[in-house]
């Protein structure tokens, strides 16, 4: 009779879970494009990116940020939390067993007629064991699990994406800086050149070759060129400590980044299909762990509404001598059955307000896809625009060097006023600046890039922590298509 339970029991426990496993959604949550707008021709990412730049100083600020970004930190944590919900949610699947003892003494005194007074003492030994266990029928333990499964490598992918995101926020800080820097070290040149060039009107003045308008015309470029050095050394400054803030650290100290000159400008990354971001974005495969995990809410919800059987056992002992442990349990085995009858539609109500948070996360995972495409189109159309931008701003400062030497050789003959002379130079002082900044942006941009293509370079985060999580088999991976420049597509 026993044998046929057994196997009633465990046909059931089939039956249901495959009934209440959640349908299968589409492998994208929206409709994405065939391929970008823009495209490039080159090789892949590579893993590491950053370490193109080939700076020692630099590699070393991104592994310090990896390890003491408080975002990264906060990330850890999180994962660690999500990493206990899951095995409490596997240890509610395992039958639970809970013991107690205890010993009693106690002491007694009694009057006797005869003025007299007697005593007694007892003694009081107890021990028992208490086990129970759910049969998951219906697989609503199950469920629970495999959503905080899911859950727990979300959680991971955070990691993952935290990691991406400072790594490329180290390195953009870093060439900002160094953008500063070099501005800085050119408008200090140029200050310097206009406190020479004021003393060699002053000496023309004095020699009869020059009027007194000329010479403060001058002093008021050289004041305009000096009011322009703080505001760069104050983002200099903020800049120092924002960067500071992405290493862990409060406040800058001594830190400092010393190179005076901007990097060159690392390799375009191939950008392959759309598609191929649902697995190369830790964010992605984040929203789409935490939709899975949503669906097995539902299941979970939907599994409630039914019957519950429950086994639990207990044993008990209590006797006056501890050599009769062992001999004189009292064990009790029991099974209970759980059903609702009437809740107010408390449970129906779970199942709807669990769909709705899956329906939530569904938008939340589209939003995610489309949010990267644009990422990723907006690096590229910057990356096409800002390189057309430097050459026309490269043509326009050799245009405004030789307005420049054509105007001093009309002042040095006498055929042109200063003014005309000093507004051409104070021209190509400005775009010597602005073509550094301009420069720093494709090359912030290019980082950019390569932040937004995602990667699995992050899997290393997790050695000797909590596993990386499995790469999503449902996820169809599209090939790459190889790159080098950006062209219209």
């Amino acid at each position: 009779m026993m044998k046929w339970i057994c196997i009633t029991l465990s046909a059931l426990t089939v039956t249901a879970c495959a009934m209440f496993v959640p349908q299968d959604r589409p492998n994208t949550p929206i409709s994405l494009p065939a391929a970008y707008s823009l495209y490039t021709d080159g090789d892949p990412a590579p893993d590491r990116w950053w370490e193109s730049f080939g700076s020692d100083a630099l590699n070393r600020l991104v592994e310090t940020a990896l390890a003491g970004n408080f975002d990264v930190r906060t990330a850890w944590a999180r994962l660690k939390q999500a990493d206990a919900v899951a095995r409490q949610a596997g240890a509610n699947r395992m039958p639970m067993l809970d013991g107690s003892g205890g010993a009693e003494k106690s002491w007694q005194q009694t009057k006797t007629d005869a003025a007299g007074t007697s005593h007694s003492n007892s003694r009081t030994f107890s021990a028992g064991l208490v086990a129970a266990y759910e049969l998951d029928l219906w697989g609503r333990l199950a469920a629970l699990q495999q959503s905080e499964n899911l859950a727990l490598k979300a959680s991971a992918e955070d990691l993952a994406a935290a990691a991406v995101t400072v790594s490329a926020e180290v390195t953009t800080a870093w060439i900002e800086i160094l953008s500063l820097h070099r501005q800085i070290a050119i408008l200090r040149d140029q200050i310097d050149i206009n406190q020479r060039m004021l003393k060699l009107q002053e000496l023309r003045f004095v020699n009869g070759q020059a009027d007194a308008l000329d010479i403060s015309q001058q002093r008021e470029a050289l004041a305009q060129a000096k009011a322009k050095l703080p505001p760069l050394q104050l983002a200099e400054q903020q800049q120092q400590n924002a960067l500071a803030v992405l290493l862990g650290r409060a406040g800058a100290g001594d830190f400092t980044v010393n190179q005076e000159t901007l990097p060159s400008l690392i390799p375009l990354p191939a950008t392959g299909l759309p598609a191929d971001l649902l697995a190369a974005r830790p964010d992605i495969r984040a929203a789409g762990l935490r939709l899975k995990a949503a669906d097995w809410q539902v299941s979970a919800a939907r599994t409630d509404r039914l019957p519950s059987i429950t086994l639990s056992a207990d044993a008990a002992f209590s006797s006056d001598t501890l050599d009769l442990l062992l001999g004189n349990w009292v064990s009790t085995l029991a099974a209970s059955l759980t059903g609702p009858v009437f809740d107010a539609g408390y449970r129906s109500a779970e199942v709807d307000r669990t769909r709705a948070v899956a329906d939530e996360y569904l938008t939340a995972y589209a939003q995610t896809v489309a949010g990267a495409i644009q990422e990723v189109e907006d690096s590229l159309a910057t990356e096409t625009r800002q390189g057309e931008y430097i050459v026309l701003l490269e043509e326009q400062l050799k245009a405004s060097r030789l307005t420049l030497k054509d105007a001093h050789l009309q002042y040095m003959n006498g055929q042109d006023n200063y003014l005309a002379y000093l507004t051409a130079w104070t021209s190509v002082q400005a775009l010597e600046r602005q073509l550094v900044d301009e420069k720093a942006t494709l090359i912030k941009n290019r980082v950019s890039l390569y932040r937004t293509l995602g990667g699995d370079w992050t899997r290393g985060l997790m050695a000797g922590g909590v596993p990386a999580p499995a790469t999503d088999t449902n996820t169809e991976t599209v090939p790459q298509t190889q790159t080098n420049t950006v062209k219209n597509g």
